[in-house]
């Protein structure tokens, strides 16, 4: 009977050991996409992020377009946060998404709907509802991407409905 009991603790112990280094070496995380900021800020979802960034200022993936201009692939990105707003961004194949700072009349504006043009290359038509509880005020943007580097936006048309 002494010898059954002296290798069922050896195999207690030899467990328990490997449970205990198993979870020092892990680090915890949660699966599932990247958290992203209102700066379009990629991070992995780790607790500490999960304390720094809180829910509502974390966008999820409302579109992705591409487009080319001077022979260069673009990536339009609009995220979308829990308040209805959008942060549109442009991103490149070999660089993380930049927040379009030229865009600040459809920036962090309650985003309805958007639409790659089909007339005009790099152009987007974005629709942005007055406000979170307006039902009634509607603008239409264009937004020119054709020049990445310096972005327009112009107003198209309001409707009141």
């Amino acid at each position: 009977m002494f010898p059954y009991l002296k290798s069922i603790g050896l195999s207690l112990t030899g467990l328990s050991l490997f449970i205990a280094s198993i979870s020092i070496i892990s680090k915890p995380i949660n699966a599932g996409e990247p958290i992203i900021d209102n700066n379009c800020q990629y991070h992995v979802r780790t607790p500490e992020v999960f304390r720094k960034i809180p829910p509502q200022k974390r966008g999820t993936i409302y579109l992705t377009s591409a487009f080319d201009v001077n022979r260069q692939k673009y990536f339009l990105q609009v995220y979308k946060f829990p308040n209805a707003t959008g942060v549109f961004c442009l991103a490149t194949f070999n660089a993380q998404p930049q927040k379009l700072k030229q865009a600040q009349l459809i920036q962090d504006k309650v985003i309805e709907k958007v639409a790659k043009d089909s007339s005009r290359n790099a152009n987007y038509i974005v629709t942005v509802r007055g406000g979170r509880n307006d039902k009634f005020l509607r603008v239409h943007y264009r937004l020119n991407l054709s020049n990445p580097n310096q972005p327009k936006v112009t107003p198209i048309i309001i409707i009141y409905k």
